[in-house]
């Protein structure tokens, strides 16, 4: 970049080169954007770019579509070519894309295809799967800006991420990357480099962060499945519960992470995850059970020995623990409903259900969990975006002020490794104590929230403080009713920032027809047995009443 360009000429030529990209028979027309009545789910089918074929293929779950392909019903080229133009008009109404590769995409595809026929099988268990991947994590030959402008002309990586190899390695390509925050460490996906990504049902929301271009374009079929999305603080889980699909942040000790990227290098208290985004719990299975054992990776640095442990499945019937609220902000009342429902169903369907009182204060916690984000008060963060004096995105602002952030110490770091020993303790008693196989709790305060609104993160960044691995859960059938869901007449605020502005905000006819989801916990390093139990909880609340609700 010229050392006399503006950060906003800079973000005027990134955006416009994604535009650019994009071919003409998949070009909207000028001006058309999307609504809160006609959400661009419904511009995607009624727009005319997608023959009924394509329209047929991108609904596809993750797991369909590859069944189709390894039996030889759909191509390589097909399968590729359709979500290649469902992602490029997806881009052009949510605005989730850094680049765009239709060409390198359908090459690959075509050298798949070729392959299929030599020897009549597939090279991997994702063979040809399209799949976009976040601009967090190392692509060889691509730039990795994680939306600083001052990145932007950075020299292209050199190799792929650790979980980038896995991929190829299982037949997926690669045809787009999508967009992050500004740096991340932000609930919406917003930048001064890339723009704002918009949510899939309703443009008026953020599609949540820092995975919110993954889940905004998987939530449109884009792509069938988001498998690499990465989580620090809920940036797997926000996304997936704003933009309605199932979603896991498995433990974090157990992905590997060489090749990703992080603006501050070195900081390892609370640790990064990388998992799926998708629309069944077939899918996050898959693609859990792909990043965990890694099976074509050699010895990987930053991670425990890979293994995958089937024997660790609960027994029937399950023991659910239900947390309504974390006593810092309660959730919105179609969220707590939804848990409610679904621990009547549980009860119905054989389970028990207990209830799970937080054992800690969740705002001291939290305290702890932002120190230890931001050690150096966020030193690193800062230099880069000075070094083309872009100012710093709102939420990054808000959360330095209410958490007081700031460098730490040598000894004020090990008080606060400390702090978040004793808390996995404390946590670990009383999940010995309630004898659970996992707890059920909101993912955030609200359904979703209106741009630049100042989230409360706590019930997504205890669990990786805790380093507990979580699945987003989707309520398929469940409708934000203002009948039902009404208002809290009997509120009276708590005293921390976040709360009474999460309580003003509700209003049903705001979040009617949006999505609702839930959160399940399970226990360290047994992911395995938190897919198996959510697996139980999914087929008791949204398969059909013929599904089998046991283990």
């Amino acid at each position: 970049m010229s050392s006399a360009e503006s950060w906003q000429s800079i973000a005027a030529r990134a955006q416009k080169s994604v535009l650019d990209s994009i071919p003409t028979k998949w070009r909207l027309p000028p001006g058309t954007k999307a609504t809160r009545e006609n959400n661009a789910r419904q511009i995607i089918h009624e727009s005319g770019l997608l023959t009924a074929t394509q329209l047929e293929i991108t609904e596809l779950t993750a797991t369909d579509l590859l069944q189709r392909i390894s039996k030889g019903q759909l191509t390589c080229v097909d399968a590729t070519e359709a979500c290649l133009a469902r992602t490029a008009i997806a881009h052009q109404l949510v605005n989730c894309l850094v680049e765009f590769m239709p060409e390198e995409a359908l090459a690959k595809a075509k050298e798949l295809d070729a392959e299929f026929q030599k020897s009549g099988k597939p090279i991997g268990p994702l063979h040809s799967l399209p799949m976009s991947i976040k601009d967090i994590i190392d692509v060889k030959g691509k730039t990795t800006t994680m939306a600083a402008v001052a990145w932007l002309d950075n020299p292209p990586a050199q190799t792929d991420a650790s979980v980038v190899k896995v991929m190829r390695d299982a037949g997926a390509i690669f045809i787009a990357r999508t967009t992050m925050p500004q740096t991340g460490m932000a609930l919406e996906t917003v930048s001064n480099l890339w723009g704002r990504t918009l949510n899939a049902h309703n443009p008026a929301f953020g599609s949540g962060g820092s995975s919110g271009g993954e889940a905004a374009l998987t939530a449109l079929h884009g792509t069938p499945a988001s498998p690499l999305s990465t989580d620090i603080g809920g940036s797997i889980r926000a996304p997936a519960a704003f933009n309605g699909l199932y979603a896991m942040r498995p433990t974090s000790e157990r992905c590997p992470h060489l090749g990703g990227k992080t603006a501050a290098p070195g900081n390892v208290s609370i640790k990064v995850s990388a998992g799926p985004a998708c629309h069944s719990m077939k899918d996050l299975k898959l693609f859990v059970h792909l990043i965990l054992t890694h099976p074509t990776l050699p010895y990987e640095p930053t991670c425990c020995i890979p293994f995958w442990n089937e024997t660790s499945r609960p027994s029937a019937p399950l023991r659910v623990g239900v947390m309504l609220s974390d006593g810092v902000v309660d959730a919105h009342p179609p969220i707590q409903r939804a848990i409610r429902e679904t621990a009547a169903k549980l009860k119905a369907a054989g389970h028990d259900v207990c209830d799970f009182a937080p054992p800690f204060d969740f705002w001291e916690a939290a305290l702890t969990t932002w120190a230890l984000y931001f050690q150096t008060g966020a030193r690193e963060m800062r230099a880069v975006l000075a070094e083309t004096g872009e100012p710093p995105i709102k939420q990054f602002e808000h959360n330095f002020d209410v958490f007081k952030t700031k460098e730490l110490s040598v000894p004020e770091l090990f008080k606060r490794n400390v702090e978040q020993t004793a808390y996995k303790v404390a946590f670990q008693q009383a999940w010995d104590a309630a004898s659970v196989d996992c707890i059920i709790c909101p993912c955030a305060p609200a359904a979703g929230v209106p741009h630049d609104f100042p989230l409360w993160w706590g019930y997504t960044t205890i669990w990786n403080l805790l380093d507990y691995p979580s699945v987003v859960m989707p309520v398929k059938d469940f409708d934000i009713n203002p009948a039902q869901d009404v208002k809290n007449s009997g509120y009276r605020p708590r005293g921390n920032p976040f709360d009474k502005a999460n309580h003003d905000l509700y209003d049903p006819e705001l979040w009617k027809g949006h999505p609702v989801t839930l959160q399940l916990v399970g226990r360290p390093y047994r992911d395995e047995a938190l897919i198996a139990v959510s697996e139980v909880i999914d087929s008791v609340v949204n398969a059909p009443v013929t599904a089998s609700a046991h283990l």
